[in-house]
């Protein structure tokens, strides 16, 4: 496999999820401009709760991407107190509707990935294969995913009011169309009953 952390792969089992920690989101990353094709780059990123809008974690990059078989990503920051200090090869491929698209080449696998996570516990940003990692929405039973289906869908009708099933489903709001209510409402009873029936198979 090669690269920075080779030897650790095999190790990283726990099914944590992505959700769980770190996001490096490269196309993001380049839609803030907070990397630049053809040039030099340096900053910090920040990384804040969405719940209550305080600073989780921050760290300092350095990008460089003057040339595209040279490119590369160095993060710098400290974890637990030990400082980790590494380089993320980057790639390009050339999509049909022109010009580049840039990758991470993942430092623990060596795969071609756009998005590198840091786990609660783990030193390195790698890709979620190397992590072993999961989608949150995998570790959901089937019924608690056609519940949030339709709780959604219930929001969608009445976001004050939306609540999970055996609740009566909100009035049509004013300016809705009569047959996109009924649609939305016939689709939540499916789901609920959908969600209901296959809980009983669950305990």
């Amino acid at each position: 496999m090669g690269g920075y952390g080779s030897g650790l792969y095999y190790r990283w089992g726990a099914k944590q999820t992505v959700e769980d920690g770190l996001t490096l989101d490269l196309n993001k990353l380049i839609r803030d401009r907070s990397i630049k094709s053809g040039i030099r780059w340096q900053g910090t990123l920040i990384w804040t709760s969405t719940r209550t809008g305080e600073k989780v974690a921050s760290i300092g990059y350095e990008a460089n991407l003057i040339k595209p078989e040279n490119a590369y990503i160095r993060l710098h920051y400290n974890h637990n107190n030990k400082p980790q200090d590494y380089k993320v090869r980057l790639t390009t491929t050339q999509p049909h509707y022109g010009g580049l698209r840039w990758w991470f080449i993942c430092p623990v696998s060596d795969q071609r990935v756009g998005k590198l996570y840091s786990p609660p516990g783990q030193p390195l940003f790698a890709s979620h294969k190397a992590f072993n990692l999961v989608y949150q929405s995998q570790r959901e039973h089937k019924f608690q995913r056609l519940l949030n289906r339709a709780y959604k869908l219930r929001e969608r009708i009445d976001r004050k009011a939306a609540v999970y099933c055996e609740a009566p489903i909100p009035k049509k709001p004013k300016g809705m169309h009569s047959k996109t209510y009924e649609s939305l409402r016939a689709e939540i009873f499916r789901l609920e009953r959908e969600a209901l029936a296959a809980m009983s198979f669950s305990f």
